[in-house]
């Protein structure tokens, strides 16, 4: 006896078609303050980006507040404890640094997601309960990621009078590099300002050009 086509179908468990809602309503949001900016980007809007109902928006983020703050958790988690920015530190040092630059840029700063956060952080500036939630969550990822920094680079603790400063200094190069995306910069002057910062790094860990 043949089984209908309607009942071999298999189905898509319930926390996938959740997940896949989720991603398409984000995915849109992102979008939205990618292309138009932060008060462009509406419940209605971003909705329609995402070809679901308004109401089926809201079943999954009951505000804009709480969807804004799911979204500087995407941008912001490889920066996280299992993050995918960290290099092994026992890789050379040279090995290290390049590594990590390389990957910061590529999975974070350099993002189309990142330059969609900074529009989402410039627009909430007048939202005072989200720009607080989101300004905690900041501090939150410093906080990270001056932990995970010393820890992949543990000869800063020796060599450098500040570690914790120059990880910042490192976190707040990267973040303007970003903001610097909304602009169009030279591939070449990129390059050349991501090879230095790799420089900057060794040279602060004790090690030479070439380490």
């Amino acid at each position: 006896m043949n089984v209908p086509a309607r009942q071999r179908r298999v189905r898509t468990p319930q926390n996938e078609r959740v997940e896949a809602t989720q991603r398409k309503i984000i995915d849109s949001a992102l979008h939205l303050l990618r292309e138009q900016g932060f008060k462009s980007a509406t419940l209605q809007a971003i909705a329609r980006g995402a070809e679901v109902s308004l109401g089926a928006l809201q079943h999954h983020f009951e505000s804009r507040d709480v969807l804004m703050e799911r979204l500087v958790d995407e941008v912001m988690a490889p920066l996280g404890d299992q993050g995918s920015v960290w290099p092994d530190k026992t890789l050379p040092l040279r090995e290290r640094a390049d590594q990590f630059v390389s990957r910061a840029w590529g999975n974070i700063f350099g993002s189309a997601n990142y330059v969609a956060a900074w529009s989402l952080f410039f627009g909430c500036k007048s939202a005072s309960t989200l720009f607080e939630n989101i300004d905690e969550r900041r501090g939150d990822v410093d906080r990270t990621f001056n932990a995970r920094f010393l820890d992949a680079f543990p000869e800063l603790e020796k060599t450098h009078p500040d570690p914790q400063g120059f990880a910042m200094l490192v976190f707040s190069s990267l973040r303007g590099a970003g903001v610097l995306e909304l602009f169009s910069v030279d591939p070449a002057e990129h390059k050349g300002s991501m090879q230095a910062l790799a420089n900057v790094i060794v040279h602060a860990c004790g090690g030479a050009d070439g380490a």
